[in-house]
């Protein structure tokens, strides 16, 4: 389902200059604008004067009392290949860190209440597991968490976390929240969210999935990197493809006719995330929805099959791709191979751009390919470590906390969000305009799969391609009717104890 921000682009676009709009709307005294002769200037004062946002849902006169929040969050990665923003922000960070930190700000001036942010030092791959063992405890210290979607989502099944549907202060059908996605992690004709995300989470958008190319390695073969953007604006980036140019872009440098690291990689890849969204790219999906709402698996459907025929084409037979396997952290090996100039692909996520900004040769951004020129649009995944927020069932400032959350959400819409998404990442992390242009592409494409994010719940259906390649395993379709009866079960499971979270 896809991550549906209807008026994202055109806000982006007013606010590209951060928050001067906004400054200028504020004001009461405008100075009038000197012209010449007797023009007439009412559209500049307009223009000028008009505040083209949309009107908080908050109720003006709200004021929490000096109200504390206290906030449960995890630590930055120390990975460096998944980094991730920490929510208080920096007065003297980086631009994206400072805007976080005036949203926070901004949203204890207004709401008149403090923020109490937490760093409990667990690591993001911990998140789940501390988080229900704060819970089980019944700890009611932290009345907001900020949860990691892989390792807590299954934590809702569980009575952890309260339901958002029906709290009046947040409103979840505005732009500042993925709609689409939220949904997408609920199931049956009753609401029930107990996640919400959007531009209040902007991990989440770091976490799209995207593919980069060296554009000097690509103009060396073909002339043109343009071709290559192109080819994309006129939605003929497709695997195929991927696989020619990965081809054409392999030396055997070292001239032992084995592909190892003394070569120059067509393509360099992982086992595990990368395979992810190449398989969404390409269109799988893994579960679908009746009339009523109630989700049912799809692992068996033919194109699921037809799509891991060409994933392990690409990673078995193609010349010139390298899957990666080597340990502690292929990824970040990945990275550093690719920004020394020994690949000319490498799939990642929007944040990787962050980890390229010392890249010598000049970088592009494209999304994963098409599973060939039929397909309608491209598809990018949301990275399972999109961050998330919750309340927790003990909380007892439920109202106070959906405020701050709606404001927080709020400002980011216009203060954070453009500033990461068109000054950071189009601006400061890109090298050329294409690439800007190629980003909408990647960002109006995001979605997700509810057997994706309920991973851990449903016996790893939304992985089975993940699975696969990281075995090399060549039949996709025995593999899926061997486990389609246990993941079946684990459905039936899911549906019954979301169910029992309802009533």
């Amino acid at each position: 389902m896809k991550l549906i921000r209807p008026q994202f682009l055109l806000l982006a676009a007013l606010l590209t200059a951060g928050s001067v709009l906004a400054s200028c709307s504020d004001a009461t005294d405008t100075k009038p604008v000197e012209t010449s002769g007797t023009a007439d200037t009412s559209a500049v004062t307009e223009a000028v004067t008009e505040d083209p946002r949309i009107p908080s849902a908050l109720p003006k006169d709200l004021d929490l009392g000096g109200e504390t929040i206290n906030v449960w969050y995890f630590t930055k990665n120390s990975d460096a290949a998944e980094r991730f923003l920490d929510l208080v922000g920096d007065p003297e960070g980086d631009i994206v860190e400072e805007s976080l930190y005036a949203r926070n700000m901004a949203v204890e001036e207004q709401l008149n209440m403090t923020f109490n942010y937490v760093d409990t030092g667990v690591m993001s791959g911990d998140v789940g597991a501390s988080i229900r063992k704060v819970l089980m405890a019944g700890d009611t210290t932290y009345d907001l968490y900020n949860v990691i979607q892989w390792n807590s989502s299954k934590l809702a099944l569980e009575h952890c976390f309260l339901n958002l549907a029906d709290q009046e202060l947040l409103a979840l059908d505005q732009p500042w929240w993925s709609q689409a996605y939220i949904e997408n992690m609920s199931i049956g004709a009753q609401s029930n969210i107990y996640f919400v995300t959007g531009d209040v989470s902007l991990d989440m958008i770091r976490c799209i999935g995207s593919m980069y190319f060296n554009k000097n390695l690509f103009t060396n073969i073909y002339d043109d990197a343009d071709i290559l953007y192109q080819e994309v604006l006129d939605g003929k980036w497709t695997h195929d493809k991927l696989l020619e140019y990965a081809e054409e872009g392999y030396q055997d440098i070292n001239g032992n006719s084995q592909i190892d690291d003394g070569d120059q990689y067509g393509l360099i890849t992982n086992s595990f995330n990368n395979m992810d969204n190449f398989g969404f790219g390409m269109g799988s999906v893994f579960s679908r929805r009746d009339k009523d709402n109630m989700p049912y698996l799809t692992i068996e459907e033919e194109h699921n099959v037809a799509i891991y025929e060409k994933i392990y084409h690409m990673i078995a037979e193609a010349p010139g791709v390298l899957m990666n396997k080597v340990e502690p952290n292929p990824t970040l090996q990945n990275v550093e191979w690719f920004s020394e100039g020994k690949a000319l692909f490498l799939p990642g996520f929007l944040y990787t751009s962050e980890n390229l900004r010392d890249m010598k040769d000049d970088y592009g951004i494209i999304p994963f390919p098409k599973f060939d020129e039929n397909q309608e649009e491209y598809l990018s995944s949301v990275h399972d470590i999109a961050t998330l927020m919750c309340l927790p069932t003990t909380c007892t400032k439920v109202d106070a906390v959906c405020a701050v959350l709606e404001a927080m959400a709020y400002y980011s819409y216009y203060e954070v969000t453009p500033v990461y998404y068109e000054t950071a990442l189009k601006t400061k992390y890109t090298r050329d305009d294409l690439s800007s242009q190629i980003i909408d592409i990647i960002h109006d494409s995001a979605m997700t799969d509810l057997a994706y994010v309920y991973q851990e719940s449903l016996n790893g259906a939304g992985m089975i391609m993940r699975t696969l390649a990281a075995n090399k395993t060549e039949d996709y379709a025995s593999y899926a009717a061997k486990r389609v009866k246990a993941n079946t079960k684990a459905l039936d499971k899911f549906i019954t104890n979301f169910e029992e979270t309802i009533e």
